[in-house]
């Protein structure tokens, strides 16, 4: 038996198995892949202070940018700012290595199915082990959800995000093949021939270019992603040659979830909703949200009380962070002004112009964003 089960070995779960493990109780952190980020859709883009607080080593940094390019339907825009880009695989599988380190318990290729609260306060969690198609049974004191936003927290517990039209993007991601890439900047593209309610994005690797577009299913269809992401590349010269090295797809939360725990269960990353609505950035919110979830757990380890009241403090606490406040913010401008993108098919690229520059632009130059085309908007820098 294990004091807690970690579903999930992305950033956010290896971050909590981490946490406990160090703390002195036994953790077992499962993982469905092959090995920890061998399926996921990122950019792998990083803000200069979060890599700093995640302590991300100089070897698993791919390209310093210091500068990201916004292409709007009016003009584009350049910005000032430190980030870094990494591939997420490599950065899964060091947050995993870290967690082991300490004593957390690594299973590859386990996949849970099934989440039950027995009348003993003891949580079951069924899985396969794909390498040998047995299903095992293992049992926990608790069990955190940090499997993404496909999450089975709402089906075992009140807690988790729950997918829906609504409440999730669709993602899709190709990395290019491209030895020594000369790129050193962010490239982020907007407007409706792009997205209706998206973007496509292309951040340099060392050898790679990760090209990406994410759009509303309410705003489009998994088909016309992929149709519109081709047609980008193909309408650039310097990508259409370049070999498509791999193809990834997945839902990414719009909403944050309305409960992040219940008795014996937490949940952290996609599957409590810790993404930002409109730049759709996680990476670091999982890691934070896997930490604080780690020492709620060490507490409730500590005190043996694993019931809803207890482990609610985890959810008042990450609710007065400045992160969730983000989450929040982004997510309600998003329900407020989707319902009139069908008005103004470029209400997205404006949105995304005023959060992401708004501060270098005057009230005038605002103003005639917002009215574009009737005013070709000038170019802001």
């Amino acid at each position: 038996m294990f004091d807690v089960i970690v579903i999930g070995a992305g950033p956010a779960g290896s971050s909590v198995a981490r946490e406990i493990a160090q703390g002195g109780w036994r953790v077992a952190l499962l993982e469905r892949g092959e090995y920890p980020g061998q399926r996921n859709i990122c950019g792998g883009g990083i803000e200069g202070a979060d890599v700093e607080e995640i302590g991300l080593p100089d070897g698993l940094i791919h390209k310093r940018i210091t500068r990201r390019e916004h292409h709007f339907p009016w003009g584009v825009t350049t910005i000032t700012m430190p980030h870094v880009t990494t591939l997420r695989r490599e950065l899964d599988r060091w947050l995993t290595e870290q967690a082991v380190a300490v004593g957390a318990e690594l299973f590859i290729q386990t996949q849970a199915r099934a989440v039950v609260r027995k009348s003993t306060g003891k949580v079951e969690v069924t899985v396969v082990e794909w390498a040998t198609r047995r299903e095992i049974t293992h049992y926990a004191r608790l069990v955190v959800f940090a499997d993404g936003p496909n999450t089975l927290a709402p089906r075992s517990g009140n807690l988790g995000f729950v997918r829906a039209p609504t409440s999730a993007a669709v993602g899709l991601v190709y990395e290019l093949d491209w030895p020594d890439t000369p790129l050193d900047h962010y490239q982020v593209h907007f407007g409706a021939r792009i997205s209706p309610w998206g973007y496509i994005w292309v951040f340099p690797k060392r050898d790679l270019l990760n090209v990406g577009i994410t759009i509303l299913p309410s705003r489009g269809s998994s088909r016309q992603l992929e149709a519109r992401l081709r047609a980008f590349i193909e309408g650039r010269p310097d990508l259409r040659e370049r070999p498509i090295v791999r193809r990834a797809g997945a839902h990414v939360p719009v909403i944050p979830a309305a409960r992040i725990y219940d008795d014996s269960m937490l949940a952290v990353g996609d599957a409590a909703g810790m993404v930002e609505a409109l730049t759709e950035a996680g990476i670091a919110n999982g890691v934070a949200g896997g930490r604080l979830a780690g020492w709620v757990a060490c507490e409730a380890l500590a005190a043996g009380d694993f019931s809803a009241s207890f482990l609610a403090r985890y959810q008042e606490r990450w609710q007065a962070t400045p992160r969730y406040r983000m989450i929040r913010f982004q997510s309600r401008l998003t329900r407020a002004l989707l319902p009139f993108s069908c008005l103004d098919e470029n209400l997205y690229a404006k949105l995304m112009q005023i959060l992401l520059v708004g501060g270098q632009m005057s009230r005038w130059q605002k103003l005639r964003l917002l009215a574009y085309p009737l005013f070709h908007a000038r170019r802001s820098r």
